[in-house]
């Protein structure tokens, strides 16, 4: 076939059908039912309150006790743990080394607190 040669032929068209006749998804007889057999259903919104992810560093969050908007206050400290794992190493017999689970950030645990009320929130754990 050569493209120079190449006629355009125009298009039967035809025009779509009207929205009255068009099937749809639903058939019209399903959607404008008058029949008192159909029962309502009620729905009622859910509130879905989403709580912050504790960490390492403060987070901003409503406090669920005074009801203010704050920036946690933390506290790290030594997890059992880390008292638990000191015991062991130092009846293992290295006393020198006893002390690092509690300089390490994997036995530290973070306690967090309402600045406004001093409530405590929670604690994170790594």
């Amino acid at each position: 076939m050569d493209p120079n040669n190449l006629k355009i032929l125009p298009r039967e068209s035809t025009p779509p059908p009207p929205y009255a006749e068009s099937s749809g998804i639903f058939p019209a007889s399903l959607l404008y039912s008058n029949d008192h057999t159909t029962q309502q259903q009620y729905f009622t919104p859910e509130c879905i309150i989403i709580e912050p992810t504790l960490g390492t560093k403060p987070v901003h969050m409503f406090c669920p006790t005074c009801h203010n908007y704050i920036i946690t206050e933390t506290d790290k400290s030594p997890s059992n743990e880390a008292y638990l794992c000191c015991m062991l190493i130092f009846i293992v017999g290295c006393t020198i080394c006893s002390c690092l689970p509690f300089f390490m950030k994997s036995f530290q645990k973070v306690d967090h607190r309402c600045p406004q009320c001093a409530s405590y929130l929670g604690t994170y754990k790594p």
